[in-house]
């Protein structure tokens, strides 16, 4: 049974300290344990390629560099600039600027790893080679595909990419990896401001949505509505007096609970029921929206529903890359039609040996956060050099996911789970939003993932 412990101010400093958790983002364990190969390196000359560098690319360019070290490893990315995604969070919120949330790729690229600044515009694991835009055709001995999700806004009928920011919408996704530049947590901050000059003269309506596909970043919805509704009782700068009286959130949800997670679902439900001006409409697909009018219509409880708003953050539908959905390697039916199909312990592809997949490209449940790259590069960093060899895969991923909501302002709920259970990293009962995970959000994790994690270290 999990026990109720009060973190005292020199256990949350020595948790913070070089030792304890400033050695972890997300999750991640001890650096020794993270780094430490579980079999012996290859030393083969093989050559690996690996199409992304978001997250999931850079990382396993790096441990793949440890664990392969004598490979020639060729990344393919066209994003001259690297995002720190979850970041545009506190930039909707005025705690970061975007330029925080920024690095050029080459700076974060791991030592002898080749870059090829261009797009992957066609695979053919058949011949074991992909097509590139620049280059054209390359081969390789073995492929890791981390191309991350596509937004589509455009499947919501009435939207297009190009609306948010206007007529009361906002997104905080709203972002383009291939050019690396991100506008949606500038939008968003905007789109509070005007929330609090309207709620200055009368009520306002505000409606969050969320799509039904897969979601990147699960629980950035419950950041906009819970820090949302927090920061409108004028607790920050960005938001100077106390209007939230005069605000009424509805939060619209395809399924029928608040989180994948019992256990934070209902931790995350006590939190809004203790607020008088949230309301939860399950069961609720947006489907169409007239930006002129401000009436959002959504498939819900087997009935087309209409809702009135005066502002909407939308959370965009996702889908695979086009390049990967087309290839032999996606599954072609299912919830994770489009998605690179592997086996979700090993990370290897179901029929092609010499592929791996990782990130939010893979169809795995849940597992579509930075915390799950994290644990996903560990395992393709071992399973790949032990592939190398012709040795059975000893590595398997266990659906760790991990969603640090901020509930209020100064608290985080650090949400760790698998579709099975909670996986709590420290000893702390998980289910407690606290100041401690705040800090670590807000001052700890951009410096690790930066700084450790894009290298490799953690």
């Amino acid at each position: 049974m999990l026990q109720k412990h009060r973190l005292n101010r020199r256990e949350a400093l020595k948790a913070l300290g070089a030792g304890g958790a400033s050695l972890w983002a997300w999750g991640a364990t001890p650096l020794d344990a993270d780094t430490t190969l579980s079999m012996p390196a290859s030393h083969k000359r093989v050559k690996i390629l690996i199409a992304g560098g978001g997250t999931a690319g850079m990382m396993s360019a790096a441990r793949l560099r440890r664990s392969a070290p004598n490979a020639e490893i060729i990344l393919v990315s066209p994003n001259r600039t690297h995002l720190y995604q979850p970041g545009q969070t506190f930039v909707a919120v005025g705690l970061y600027t975007q330029a925080d949330n920024e690095r050029q790729t080459s700076e974060l690229l791991a030592d002898k790893v080749r870059w090829l600044q261009e797009s992957v515009t066609a695979f053919n694991p058949q011949n074991s080679t992909i097509e590139t835009s620049k280059s054209g055709t390359i081969d390789y001995d073995f492929l890791v595909v981390a191309l991350g999700v596509e937004y589509d806004y455009e499947r919501i009928k009435g939207l297009r990419s190009e609306d948010i920011g206007t007529h009361g919408m906002a997104s905080v996704y709203l972002n383009n990896t291939v050019n690396g530049s991100a506008t949606g947590g500038e939008i968003t901050k905007r789109w509070f401001k005007k929330i609090y000059r309207t709620a200055l003269k009368r009520p306002v309506n505000i409606l969050c949505t969320e799509p039904d596909t897969p979601i990147k970043g699960v629980g950035t919805s419950l950041d906009i509505l819970l820090l949302g509704n927090e920061i409108f009782k004028g607790k920050t700068p960005l938001v100077p007096t106390d209007v939230h009286k005069n605000i009424t959130f509805s939060f619209a949800k395809p399924q029928s609970s608040l989180f994948p997670s019992e256990a934070f679902h209902n931790t995350i439900q006590k939190r809004i029921q203790k607020s008088d001006n949230i309301s939860t409409l399950y069961q609720h697909t947006l489907q169409a929206i007239d930006i002129e009018k401000k009436i959002a219509r959504f498939n819900g409880d087997q009935k087309s529903v209409e809702l009135n708003y005066d502002y909407i953050h939308i959370v965009p539908p996702m889908q695979a890359p086009k390049v990967l959905r087309d290839s032999v390697l996606s599954y072609k039916e299912g919830a994770y039609q489009g998605y690179l199909a592997v086996d979700p312990q090993t990370l290897q592809h179901v029929t092609y040996n010499n592929v791996f997949g990782v990130g939010d490209i893979v169809g795995v449940d849940l597992a579509k956060t930075g915390g799950s790259a994290q644990k996903q590069a560990i395992v393709i960093q071992d399973n790949i050099a032990a592939a190398i060899e012709n040795k059975q895969l000893p590595m398997k991923y266990d659906g760790y996911t991990v969603a640090p909501i901020k509930t209020e302002f100064g608290k985080v709920l650090l949400a760790e789970f698998n579709a099975q259970q909670t996986l709590p990293t420290f000893w702390l009962d998980p289910r407690q939003p606290r100041w401690i995970w705040w800090a670590l959000d807000l001052h700890v994790i951009k410096k690790v993932y930066f700084g450790m994690m894009m290298r490799g270290m953690m």
